[in-house]
C-alpha cells in the first residue's frame, strides 16, 4: 500500500525561512535575518523533475516571504510557466506600500505567468504589514487575469481580523474556502472578470511559534475524535525546503524531523527520495491512518501519553513526530502497522467501511 508521489499534482517550494515579519503564530518559525533560501537553479531542477509527472499541475511558492528572493522568484515562476504549469505565490504583501507600487509588482507577476496569488492577513501579520498594504495589493490584483486571488486568514475566537472583518474592510461579500472545501466550479463561481476571489480560512494551531501563545486565542476541539482523519497530503503534495530537503508536506517545518524529513535533494534526485518515502511504513500510516490514530497506537504500546487537547491534525502530527520516543515506538512496531495498512487497503479495495478497524486501531 504505497502512496503515489505528486498524486495531487502539486509541488511546493518553501523558498526561504527569512521574512519581513515575525508573526507570533508562525508555524515555520520564520523571521527577519534568517538567510536560508532556495536558488533559482535548485528550483529549476525540481521543476524539471516535477513537470515530467503525468498529472503535474501546480507549483506553489511560499515561505517565509518568497518575494525576498528577488529576481530568482520571477525567473522560477517564468520557468514553471514555460513548462505549462500553473503557479501560486503566497505573500504578506509587504511590497504594496502604495497602490501604484502594488500595481507595478502585480504586473511583473502576471508578465512571468503567475496564475494564483494568496495574501496572508490576520491579527498576527498586522503589526508588521498594515492592512492598507493588503488593500493596495488586493485592489491591484483585481481584473488582471489571475485564476484566483485569495486572502489567507488564520483566526481564533478572539481574533479581530476574521472573515467578517475582512469582508467589511474590503466592502466585498467574499466566499470562504478551507483545506477541506477547496474551490469547485459547481459551488464557487468566478467573478465577471474571470477570477475566483475568496477568503481561505484556517484555525490557529499550537505549532511553531504559536506554541507560546495564550490558550484563549485558540478554538478548542471538544470532541478530539473529530481530528481522527488520514493525512491525504503526505508525499502526495511534497515540499522542497530552504535547506534543499524534501518534506513530506507543508503543514509544519520538517527539516531534521524524524519521519517527515524525507532526504536531502542536494545529494539525491527528488524522484529517488519520494520513491523511498512512498514505501515507508510510517509515512503510509500517516497518510492512510492519520496522526491521531498513531498517537493512540503509541499510547497503547508504551507509557507515553499525549495529554493535551489539540486544535488540528497538523498540530497532532507536529507533537507526534517531534517526540523521539514515540517515533521509536512506531518504528519498533512497523510490522503491526503494516498489517493494519494491509487491512485498510483490503477494506478500501472492496468498498467496506473501516469503522470496525478504526476501533481496533485505537
Amino acid at each position: 500500500m504505497n502512496i503515489i508521489p505528486f498524486n495531487d499534482g502539486v509541488f511546493s517550494f518553501v523558498t526561504t525561512d527569512g521574512c519581513t515579519a515575525k508573526c507570533s503564530h508562525c508555524l515555520m518559525n520564520c523571521k527577519p535575518g534568517l538567510k536560508h533560501k532556495l536558488s533559482f537553479e535548485q528550483m529549476r531542477k525540481a521543476i524539471d523533475q516535477f513537470s515530467r509527472k503525468k498529472n503535474a499541475n501546480l507549483v506553489v511558492f511560499t515561505g517565509g516571504e518568497s518575494t525576498l528572493l528577488g529576481e530568482d522568484l520571477f525567473r522560477a515562476i517564468r520557468y514553471a510557466t514555460l513548462k505549462l504549469l500553473r503557479t501560486r505565490l503566497v505573500t504578506n504583501a509587504h511590497w504594496a506600500s502604495s497602490l501604484e507600487r502594488a500595481r507595478n509588482y502585480v504586473r511583473k507577476l502576471r508578465e512571468v505567468g503567475l496564475t494564483e496569488l494568496d495574501f496572508s492577513v490576520d491579527d498576527f501579520h498586522e503589526p508588521f504589514v498594515p492592512l492598507d498594504k493588503i488593500r493596495n495589493a488586493w485592489l491591484a490584483s483585481k481584473g488582471v487575469g489571475f485564476d484566483s486571488v485569495t486572502l489567507a486568514n488564520s483566526f481564533g475566537p478572539k481574533s479581530k481580523i476574521n472573515p467578517d472583518f475582512i469582508r467589511e474592510y474590503l466592502g466585498e461579500n467574499l466566499p470562504e474556502v478551507s483545506p477541506t472545501s477547496l474551490p469547485d466550479s459547481q459551488v464557487y463561481k468566478k467573478s465577471e472578470d474571470g477570477t475566483f476571489y475568496s477568503i481561505h480560512i484556517s484555525t490557529l494551531q499550537k505549532s511553531g511559534r504559536a506554541e507560546d501563545l495564550d490558550s484563549e486565542l485558540f478554538r478548542g476541539v471538544e470532541n478530539q475524535e473529530l481530528l481522527d482523519c488520514p493525512c491525504k497530503w503526505v508525499v502526495a503534495e511534497p515540499v522542497l525546503s530552504p535547506l534543499g530537503h524534501m518534506w513530506a508536506c507543508c503543514g509544519i517545518p520538517c527539516d531534521n524531523i524524524p519521519i517527515l524529513d524525507l532526504g536531502d535533494a542536494n545529494k539525491e534526485r527528488i524522484d529517488t527520495i519520494l520513491k523511498r518515502a512512498s514505501k515507508d511504513v510510517l509515512i503510509n500510516a500517516l497518510h492512510y491512518l492519520g496522526p491521531y490514530k498513531l498517537c493512540k497506537f503509541v499510547e497503547e504500546h508504551s507509557d507515553i501519553r499525549f495529554k493535551r487537547n489539540f486544535c488540528g491534525a497538523c498540530e497532532i502530527c507536529s507533537v507526534l513526530t517531534a517526540n523521539k520516543k514515540a517515533v521509536e515506538v512506531l518504528r519498533a512496531n512497523e510490522k503491526s502497522l503494516a498489517a493494519i495498512l494491509q487491512a485498510v487497503k483490503f477494506l478500501k479495495d472492496n468498498g467496506i467501511s473501516a469503522g470496525l478497524l478504526n476501533k481496533n486501531v485505537r
